[in-house]
């Protein structure tokens, strides 16, 4: 879980969000083979990292570095959350199908579900970041606080640096 908790930090995304893609993408570990690999071999780790996409990534880094996979797909998605304004659904389907493909059908109006696994990647990750909620007990209130503090820190130390003479 620390992972989570880091890379949700560094990136600011949820931690319910990162646990929710964890989930469908290796059922937390539990559906990836000896190697930590699934999807034929081409996904790598817990949060199934695609080789094929991110040899820079997979080829440096061990599939059972468990922290360097979190924090690369969490790099990864809030790259994909700035690229499309912050809305979740796209960023989360193109987490599964890929940028283009759902930039594509956004851009027709299309619901960006329909270009991925099942047709229903965002839909389901999205619930299951709901059902992670409850089970953290984060709050809307909470979660926003899980931002909000480290900036509240942040500035009263560099505050209290630049006012002390």
């Amino acid at each position: 879980m620390e992972h989570f908790y880091e890379a949700s930090r560094a990136y600011n995304v949820p931690v319910s969000l990162l646990l929710a893609i964890a989930s469908r993408e290796s059922n937390m570990g539990l559906a990836l083979d000896g190697n930590w690999t699934g999807d034929n071999g081409n996904g790598i780790g817990i949060m199934q990292i695609d080789r094929r996409y991110h040899s820079g990534f997979t080829s440096n880094h061990a599939n059972k570095d468990h922290r360097a996979n979190v924090l690369y797909g969490s790099k990864f998605l809030a790259d994909l959350i700035a690229k499309f304004g912050g809305q979740l659904t796209p960023a989360v389907a193109a987490y599964n199908a890929g940028y283009a493909k759902v930039q594509n059908t956004v851009s027709a109006g299309i619901d960006p579900n329909l270009v991925t696994t099942g047709q229903n990647y965002a839909f389901d990750v999205l619930r299951r970041k709901e059902i992670v909620e409850s089970i953290l007990g984060i709050t809307k209130a909470s979660a926003a606080s899980m931002v909000i503090l480290p900036l509240l820190i942040t500035g009263f130390i560099s505050y209290q640096i630049f006012n002390t003479q």
